[in-house]
C-alpha cells in the first residue's frame, strides 16, 4: 500500500493543475537553468521530491518528469518507461476521484501526455541561465511619485493620478531558490491630481498596507460597545517583490528627491510582508480605498493604533 502525503493543492485535471507536478518540472527546470547535466538535474530532483516517492503522489512526479525532459529534448529512457508503466495503471486517478470527480479530465490528460511521449522527441533545447532581477533599486529615503496607468484605474477613477512611494529600509526574499535583497517601502495617504514634490509630503499620514477586517476592524462597529481600541499591529510597510524586469513600472515612477520620512520602526510583522510591481494599480487603490474613514497613528515609534472614525 501507498503511504499517503498531506493534502496537495489541485485547480484543474490538467497536466500541471496541481502542487506536486508544478513543483517536480519548476525543480528540474531550474536545476538545469544553473547549468547542471541532464542527469544531475534528474538525480537532484529526485532527491529535492523524495517524498514522493512511494506515496500515492509519486506517479505525478513521473509524469511531470517525463513531459517537461521531452519538451526540452532530454528524455531519459528510464523515466519514459516509468511514466508509461503509471500512465497504464491510471496513475494518480483516485487523488481526482477524492476531490469528487469521476476523473474522466485527469484520464484524457494522461491519454495526451502517452501520445506525446511515444511521438518523436524534440532537439534539445538549449537552457538559458536567467539573469537576475535587481529588487532592491532605490537609496533609502528616496521619493518616487506613481502614476496610475491600468485599465483597473479608469474604473476606479485614478488613471493618470499619483501616490508617494517611500524607501524606508531593505530585507530579503525567496526568488530563484535562494534570498537576494529587496526594497522596504511605505506609502503616503493622498492621491494627487498632478504631479506631486517633496514638499507635499508634509501633514501627510503613511498609508496602511493591509486591510481592516484582517483586525475584524469594520467602520460599523468604530464607536459600538464591541469595538476595542487597542493597539493592533497592521502592516505599514512592504518588502517589493519582482520576478521579472518588465514587472518594475520604470515609466511610470518620477524621482522627487530624498527625506527623512515617517517610519514605523517596530512593527516586526512587516518582516515578511510583500507586495508585487506587478499589479500595483490595483493593490495600491484598495489599501487607500479601504482606509478611507479612518483615524489611525503612524507618529512615532511602532505607533499603530486604531482611534476611531475621522
Amino acid at each position: 500500500m501507498m503511504k499517503r502525503r498531506w493534502k496537495m493543492g489541485v485547480w484543474s485535471s490538467g497536466l500541471y493543475g496541481n502542487d506536486t507536478t508544478c513543483d517536480v518540472r519548476d525543480t528540474y527546470m531550474f536545476l538545469l537553468k544553473e547549468e547542471l547535466s541532464n542527469e544531475e538535474a534528474y538525480r537532484n530532483t529526485l532527491e529535492k521530491m523524495h517524498e514522493v516517492i512511494g506515496s500515492d503522489e509519486e506517479p505525478l512526479l513521473w509524469f511531470a518528469l517525463a513531459e517537461t525532459q521531452w519538451k526540452v529534448g532530454r528524455l531519459i529512457p528510464d523515466v519514459k518507461e516509468k511514466a508509461l508503466y503509471w500512465i497504464e495503471g491510471k496513475g494518480g486517478l483516485e487523488l481526482w476521484q477524492e476531490d469528487g470527480g469521476a476523473g474522466a479530465g485527469w484520464l484524457k490528460t494522461l491519454e495526451k501526455l502517452k501520445q506525446k511521449l511515444e511521438s518523436p522527441m524534440p532537439p534539445e533545447k538549449k537552457i538559458k541561465k536567467p539573469e537576475e532581477v535587481n529588487m532592491n533599486l532605490w537609496e533609502i529615503n528616496d521619493v518616487y511619485a506613481y502614476q496610475f496607468n491600468k485599465k483597473i484605474s479608469e474604473k476606479n477613477g485614478v488613471f493618470g493620478k499619483y501616490m508617494l512611494i517611500q524607501k524606508i529600509g531593505e530585507g530579503e526574499l525567496w526568488a530563484s531558490e535562494k534570498y537576494v535583497p529587496a526594497m522596504r517601502i511605505q506609502i503616503y495617504d493622498k492621491i494627487f491630481d498632478e504631479l506631486p514634490t517633496l514638499d507635499d509630503l508634509k501633514g501627510l499620514r503613511i498609508l496602511p498596507l493591509d486591510f481592516p477586517d484582517r483586525a475584524n476592524i469594520s467602520k460599523d462597529n468604530i464607536g459600538s460597545d464591541d469595538f476595542v481600541c487597542e493597539k493592533e499591529p497592521i502592516f505599514m510597510s512592504t518588502l517589493m517583490s519582482m520576478l521579472k524586469k518588465f514587472d518594475y513600472p520604470r515609466k511610470h515612477l518620477t524621482f522627487l528627491g530624498s527625506t527623512q520620512g515617517l517610519i514605523n520602526t517596530s512593527n516586526t510583522r512587516n518582516s515578511w510582508n510583500a507586495f508585487s510591481w506587478y499589479g500595483i494599480d490595483r493593490w495600491l487603490h484598495d489599501c487607500y480605498r479601504e482606509w478611507q474613514g479612518f483615524d489611525y497613528d503612524t507618529v512615532g515609534d511602532g505607533a499603530y493604533d486604531y482611534l476611531g472614525n475621522l
